[in-house]
């Protein structure tokens, strides 16, 4: 996939993710140097290889979590646990406590859970503990209605509590050094580890969770933590890390947030820039609630911030806030669908039924990373399409009607993504048929005044993206292409859209862009039924692996999701076959159904090898999952990465 991107003068951009792939991640980086040392991370790590940290003895590990929603509107559950295992066996424990965890919010980015110390030593295992017990799971029922499904195990009984025990690949255990920062990066697959039955209202959950030491994503990264202090001689500021919408703080992971000249600041609804922003900082109290947005450094493990809130501009930072998609405005009446609501404590409610935003002259709009000397925005900005975080006050009639009245509050534009196939090319402008907006289905968008006149009210069958100086020589018409940016202002259509990042699908060449990372536009999925079966390939070996299409005891599900098209694997001439991406960062794990084991492997020969050895004639397959880039010249997906489950 080839990816362009340009930026407007009034906004920074940074890297983010720009298709939603369908692993999440969880990571755990090191950030010794992180301005503080070793020193300003927690000096007790828990659990039976509990010990007093010091640099010779620990290093430092900063624990995040990352997923993409795929088809789930809301997949809450409770993370209880997190213990590295050594190869001598003793355990340590890296989460100070349960975390309810809303997988489908971490779709372009990974969440901070915790800055520990660890104590040093080879890691070659995790045991990872979930809770279902209180989990809320809503799936999209094709239609962009929002569906509750209840998540039972392959017996068909209610899940509880699971223990994944996630074994890293044997040549790569995770090593602890004192002093040093290290790294592991843990996905969990939801496409592989879930099937959802509409009728039924039911999702059968069997965890997939792999594991590498190298991460295989560049997910942008946020820090949500209580303001310590600030340093603005060193550009600087700590957190005690406060993930998701936890109300108490890990008083044992204080992180170091580094700024620069360019990072963009929102505190209390004011836009700041660089020196001035942290000056601001400085002058909040201790405890404000922040949030930043950036990366890690490849070379020294440094968080260095793009994006920073703080204040009454962070979520249940003192007002009520929601967010979703526009799907329709009148007047000064916005409608949203499928939000989630954050109230000013701290609680989050995800809305099954559509809420009304009300806005007016006097709400003050922004732009997500919006720089101080930006123009001022207006609620014309706010149109059909947008995506947008509404702070006000939320109040519920009798009918159960949500309503965020944000007449003195504020609106945040943050970016809008579109999918659909290109339609024809013009100067500095594309015309593109959607299918997609935000993942959300066209048909629940009323498109009603968009337009200067309604004649030229937005048409996603020809929507007219103003595309600034992207080069466009790379696109062709018929194929598929993305765009990230902002709806046109409402009224003011055509264009209809103004783009800051475009990707088509020529190819996996990544040029850059909002999302970095993983821009293979390809999924691979088959299953076997619920008894699977002994012989799900007709051809594996070191270097590839073909599928068995006439396989008698192939499910529901066997297709190829390579945009604009999907495709049946049934349907194909010849067996497709599997090759291991060379050029990327590959992980491949084989999940077992019964002990919850995961094994995982960066060598696909390995991986192969242990895979053949397993499907011995009595073990079946029951799942494959694969992501990366289909080539249908010749019948090839190339996968960077791949999981099968079996039912052992």
């Amino acid at each position: 996939m080839r990816l362009y991107k340009h930026a407007a003068d009034h906004i920074h951009y940074s890297p983010r993710h720009l298709r939603a792939a369908p692993l999440c991640a969880l990571l755990i980086a090191g950030l010794s140097a992180c301005g503080g040392g070793s020193s300003s991370m927690s000096p007790n790590p828990t659990g039976s290889s509990a010990q007093s940290c010091t640099s010779a003895t620990c290093g430092t590990a900063v624990l995040t979590l990352t997923d993409a929603a795929g088809d789930f509107l809301t997949y809450k559950i409770d993370l209880v646990s997190l213990q590295l295992k050594k190869s001598d066996g003793s355990l340590v424990e890296t989460l100070p406590s349960t975390t309810t965890v809303d997988f489908a919010k971490l779709v372009n980015l990974g969440e901070i859970l915790s800055a520990r110390q660890i104590p040093s030593g080879d890691y070659a295992s995790a045991q990872v503990t979930v809770d279902y017990t209180n989990a809320s799971i809503m799936v999209d029922d094709g239609a962009g209605n929002p569906v509750a499904v209840s998540p039972l195990d392959s017996s068909g009984a209610a899940i509880g509590r699971l223990q994944l025990d996630v074994q890293l690949d044997k040549q790569h255990p995770l090593a602890i050094k004192g002093g040093k920062s290290s790294r592991i990066a843990f996905d969990f697959n939801l496409l592989a580890s879930n099937t959802v039955d509409l009728t039924a209202k039911t999702v059968t959950v069997s965890p997939v969770l792999v594991a590498s030491v190298v991460a295989t994503d560049t997910k942008e990264l946020r820090i949500r933590g209580s303001l310590i202090s600030v340093d603005t001689s060193a550009s600087t500021y700590t957190v005690q890390v406060k993930p998701f919408n936890e109300k108490d703080d890990d008083q044992n992971s204080p992180l170091i947030v580094h700024t620069s000249d360019t990072t963009a600041f929102e505190i209390n609804g004011m836009p700041l820039t660089g020196a001035a922003g942290l000056t601001e900082l400085a002058a909040q109290p201790a405890d404000t609630v922040t949030v930043a947005y950036g990366s890690l450094q490849s070379t020294d493990q440094l968080f260095t911030a793009a994006r920073v809130r703080a204040g009454s501009s962070v979520e249940g930072g003192g007002m009520d806030h929601l967010s979703g998609n526009v799907i329709a405005r009148s007047g000064n009446s916005l409608t949203l669908h499928a939000a989630e609501l954050e109230d000013r404590d701290g609680n989050e409610h995800f809305q099954s039924r559509d809420v009304t935003v009300i806005i007016a002259d006097a709400t003050k709009v922004t732009t997500d990373g919006q720089s101080a000397s930006a123009p001022a925005h207006t609620i014309a900005e706010l149109s059909v399409g947008s995506r947008v975080d509404a702070f006000g006050t939320a109040a519920t009639d009798a009918n159960g009607h949500l309503t965020l009245d944000a007449t003195a509050g504020r609106v945040r534009l943050e970016f809008t993504r579109l999918k659909g196939t290109l339609n024809e090319v013009g100067t500095q402008q594309i015309t593109m048929t959607l299918s997609s907006i935000d993942r959300m289905p066209l048909t629940l968008f009323d498109f009603a005044g968009t337009g200067i006149a309604s004649a030229q009210n937005s048409d996603p069958a020809k929507y007219l993206i103003a595309t600034g100086n992207l080069p466009l020589d790379a696109f062709s018409v018929g194929a598929a292409t993305q765009s990230i940016g902002f709806v046109a202002p409402f009224g003011a259509a055509p264009p209809d859209f103004n783009a800051v990042t475009l990707a088509n699908s020529s190819g996996s060449e990544d040029h850059g862009g909002m999302d970095g990372g993983d821009h293979d536009s390809a999924e691979l999925e088959i299953d076997w039924g619920k008894t699977g079966t002994t012989l799900p390939f007709k051809v594996l070996d070191a270097t590839h692996l073909d599928l068995d299409i006439a396989n008698a005891s192939i499910g529901e599900h066997h297709t190829i999701e390579a945009e604009p098209a999907e495709i049946d694997l049934k349907t194909l001439a010849t067996d497709p076959s599997i090759v291991p991406d060379a050029a990327a960062t590959a992980l491949f794990a084989i999940g077992h159904s019964q002990s919850q084991r995961i094994e995982n492997f960066n060598s696909f020969a390995d991986f192969q090898a242990t895979l053949a050895t397993q499907l011995n004639g009595s073990v079946t397959a029951l799942r494959l999952v694969a992501e990366g880039r289909y080539d249908s010249a010749t019948n090839t997906f190339t996968a960077r990465h791949l999981v099968v489950r079996l039912n052992d």
